[in-house]
């Protein structure tokens, strides 16, 4: 008699497949071929906000500061720029 634990027939779910990693960078190139679309300060608020290539997630606060905008306006660019993503 054969005894099988379930681990051993579960796969990991913290275990990137190769299709998983090729899926991502494909997504990644995606992502950053739209971004190209867009104002340089437009793709950087973007990069910021929500933390792609890498960064950590930043609100419109901290975008403001960095570039010495208001809260309100890098709500304004960030808008337009998700709309002309769409």
């Amino acid at each position: 008699m054969v005894i099988i634990h379930l681990q051993e027939v579960t796969p990991d779910s913290g275990i990137e497949t190769p299709n998983m990693s090729v899926g991502k960078q494909m997504m990644r190139n995606h992502v950053r071929n739209l971004l190209n679309v867009l104002s340089p300060m437009e793709r950087k608020i973007i990069k910021l906000r929500f933390g792609i290539d890498g960064g950590k997630q930043r609100s419109l606060s901290e975008i403001g500061e960095i570039y010495g905008l208001s809260k309100e306006r890098v709500r304004q660019l960030e808008s337009g720029a998700l709309y002309r993503l769409k």
